[in-house]
């Protein structure tokens, strides 16, 4: 059984990577040239613009599955990326009733850019990645488990959709 100070020490140190983390963002946004804009990463609208950089031209409803998002919150994200100029919607030719969902040239840059590795990573060596990398694997594995006790439907589905993202993402 691990130290327990040693367990206290390592969740602490993750609280405090994930306050930094998200306040160096922050700090990024609001010295960000275009203080409107938001960061996308990896939540909605940015999910959205990564699924379209792997597979260009899905439908609203295609997205909202494949992300596991609602409908609803789909429409609301890709009205707001159209906006933005991101992504463009037209009718199908097949079937009128579906919208189809289409990056914009500025819309792949973005979705390029969402998806760059973090320049943190770039002060660890192969070791040190090697070693953060399997700490994470194992991190995660733990968090699925916990996940598929709770919701054994919901985390097969889920499991999938990560899987399905990361491995374009970065892979």
């Amino acid at each position: 059984m691990p130290n327990l100070d040693k367990q206290k020490n390592a969740a602490g140190k993750l609280i405090e990577f994930d306050m930094v983390s998200h306040t160096a963002d922050e700090l990024a946004h609001r010295n960000h040239a275009d203080k409107d804009e938001h960061p996308l990463r990896f939540q909605g609208q940015g999910k959205i613009l990564l699924a379209l950089a792997q597979n260009n031209g899905l439908s609203q409803k295609e997205l909202a599955t494949r992300l596991n998002l609602a409908v609803q919150s789909t429409a609301e994200f890709v009205n707001k990326l159209v906006k933005k100029d991101l992504v463009t919607k037209e009718k199908s030719s097949t079937d009128r009733r579906k919208t189809i969902i289409r990056l914009t040239d500025l819309g792949r840059e973005t979705a390029a850019e969402t998806a760059k590795v973090p320049a943190y990573l770039e002060g660890l060596s192969d070791t040190e990645l090697d070693q953060l990398t399997a700490i994470l694997t194992k991190i995660n594995q733990h968090l699925y488990e916990d996940i598929d006790q709770a919701s054994p439907t919901y985390s097969s589905k889920f499991q999938e959709t990560v899987a399905d993202h990361l491995r374009d993402w970065f892979m």
